[in-house]
């Protein structure tokens, strides 16, 4: 079992200009939505970013984005601002975030703020295979439920690997970039 990653990252949204952008010239720069207490200072800071001289854009397109999921080239910005709190303010690692909800509910970022929570209570922990979970608890299952006298022949004869794929069936399980395995209730 591994401890679990706190977030300090600073979440970057390139914004552009897009009227500047088809004539041929790039207006736009990086904001950071966690830099912001509110959104209409977040929304403000978009605006300044993608200023044409004095003119304000009338179109605002993200050309890219740093430490933060995709969410395409035309997000809703208030969307943007909420997830990127929300993200921050998560135990979780983004990464396990994103992954579980792109897995079980979907590709739209935009609910993902309403869904944080039930991800986290779901989560149980991050280990290196599945079957170490899986041995782990049956390891815990035998010590805590068969005859003291019985675990040494219960524990020599037990099937791990059978009991590992018999039991992936009851939990969520989320590949990890880093080859490790995030492992999470069914609800």
């Amino acid at each position: 079992m591994e401890n679990i990653q706190t977030n300090n990252v600073e979440h970057g949204i390139y914004f552009a200009n897009l009227e500047a952008y088809n004539s041929g010239r790039m207006v736009g720069k990086w904001v950071y939505p966690l830099q912001y207490d509110s959104f209409e200072k977040f929304e403000k800071a978009i605006k300044e970013a993608t200023r044409d001289n004095v003119d304000y854009a009338d179109e605002i397109a993200v050309h890219d984005y740093d430490d933060f999921p995709n969410m395409g080239e035309y997000p809703d910005h208030e969307s943007i601002y909420n997830l990127a709190h929300a993200l921050d303010n998560s135990h979780l690692d983004n990464e396990i975030i994103i992954k579980y909800f792109n897995d079980y509910y979907g590709y739209d970022l935009e609910e993902l703020e309403d869904n944080m929570q039930d991800i986290e209570n779901a989560f149980i922990s991050i280990y290196d295979t599945f079957r170490d979970f899986a041995d782990e608890r049956a390891d815990e299952d035998i010590l805590n439920n068969i005859d003291k006298d019985a675990q040494q022949f219960v524990f020599n004869n037990f099937d791990y690997e059978g009991y590992a794929i018999d039991l992936r069936h009851s939990y969520n399980v989320i590949d990890l970039d880093n080859y490790k395995v995030a492992i999470f209730h069914q609800y």
